[in-house]
């Protein structure tokens, strides 16, 4: 295992995508609906994992790209997921919807996938996807509960 600048640029993606969510906890009015069962502990597995396997190359010995054209497509891609993921976010924070919420569990699964598929880091497609399996019917009915 191998740590160099793309764990940086992903332990900053990372933070990206926690920082809202930081914000927008403490601030909001609201109680929170819990969520229980299996698409809670598939979503919150899903969710430490992938972030873990953002920073951590495990299972992978360096990150890399094969190519010029998925470099440009790492960062281009990266930057207009998170850029929609905070414009989203702004747009939530001041009126929260159905929509809204599943517009922001998409944008960060595909933030999640665009990484491991682009840098062949397999375990987190992986857990990316059980992510997906978790957070989308976890926001679905959240939103039913609200």
């Amino acid at each position: 295992m191998v740590l160099n600048l793309i764990n940086f640029i992903e332990a900053g993606i990372v933070w990206a995508l926690i920082i809202p969510d930081l914000l927008f906890s403490i601030h909001r009015q609201k109680a929170d609906i819990r969520i229980s069962g299996a698409a809670s502990v598939t979503e919150q597995f899903g969710r430490y994992v992938s972030m873990l396997l953002m920073i951590l190359p495990l299972g992978v010995w360096e990150f890399g790209f094969s190519s010029p054209e998925e470099t440009i497509i790492y960062f281009a891609g990266n930057g207009i997921l998170l850029a929609a993921y905070i414009i989203i976010y702004v747009l939530f924070f001041k009126k929260q919807s159905f929509a809204k919420a599943i517009i922001l569990a998409v944008l960060r699964i595909a933030v999640f996938l665009l990484c491991g598929i682009l840098l062949r880091h397999w375990f987190l497609v992986v857990f990316a996807l059980i992510f997906a399996c978790g957070h989308i019917p976890a926001t679905v009915k959240k939103y039913k509960e609200a």
